[in-house]
């Protein structure tokens, strides 16, 4: 059994499932820019270190970022409705530092597990004959369903559910269109992915929602506690049709975190 498992992983193919961080990326205008600076150069610390050993030298750096940047994941205490989550009042257990104390089932980044799931990628725009969606389009439960259908595969309870668009491909070529044209979920198709009791859901946009932008956070985070991820680049998995595959997820373990950076990868 050992033996068969790691010829499966040896023989299967890896993507990389997240974008490149850069200062200037595009990100959330309700957020801070993403910033990552040398802290020590090698040239500044050689004659501290080289008195330890000669010629010894090192560059650090230094990252200042929402964990909101780029290819992130969301836990459910990142967003709340009138204060609550899950029916729950988050407001008691907000500190400067993170969430703390938490009840069940709410919990903070160090209480999120290594996630190894079955994913389901609905492939909008491969669907409908096309490489990327209109501009803010809004993807319906015919898209969906539709996709499924052409692609022969059906969402699980506890699996995890990917939704491309095709935004993703301007991530790094156009951070405007990327930030403001997005397509993405319609409100009916949120709460149709909601109703297969998905652990995760996916995106290659910022946002997964249109032309409500809060609402796919509301329904999926706050009313049913269901990780969210976005920000994905799904442009591989698309271009080799691979629609069935195991993600894997490891977000960082930060205390009292609401959410964190990530590079989830897909084996296939």
């Amino acid at each position: 059994m050992e033996q068969a498992l790691h010829e499966l992983i040896a023989n299967a193919q890896v993507y990389d499932l997240g974008q490149c961080y850069w200062n200037g990326m595009p990100v959330h205008p309700f957020d801070p820019p993403y910033q990552y600076f040398l802290f020590d150069y090698h040239e500044h610390v050689v004659k501290d270190l080289g008195k330890i050993e000669p010629g010894f030298s090192h560059a650090i750096g230094m990252l200042m970022t929402s964990m909101h940047a780029g290819t992130h994941f969301d836990a459910p205490i990142h967003m709340s409705q009138d204060l609550k989550v899950q029916g729950i009042d988050i407001t008691p257990y907000q500190r400067g530092t993170g969430f703390v104390d938490l009840p069940a089932p709410l919990h903070a980044m160090e209480d999120v597990p290594p996630l190894v799931l079955r994913t389901v990628l609905f492939d909008i725009p491969a669907a409908r004959g096309l490489e990327v969606l209109p501009d803010k389009y809004s993807i319906t439960v015919d898209d969906l369903e539709a996709a499924a259908e052409q692609q022969g595969t059906s969402l699980n309870p506890g699996d995890c559910a990917i939704v491309r668009t095709g935004f993703g491909r301007y991530f790094e070529t156009d951070g405007n269109k990327y930030l403001h044209d997005w397509a993405g979920l319609s409100p009916a198709a949120v709460r149709w992915l909601a109703a297969k009791k998905p652990r995760l859901v996916g995106t290659d946009n910022l946002s997964l929602g249109v032309p409500d932008l809060f609402d796919a956070h509301r329904v999926l985070l706050i009313e049913n506690g269901i990780y969210v991820m976005k920000s994905l680049n799904l442009e591989s998995l698309s271009a080799d049709q691979r629609y069935l595959f195991t993600v894997i997820v490891l977000p960082l373990k930060i205390k009292g975190g609401e959410a964190s950076l990530i590079r989830p990868i897909a084996i296939a």
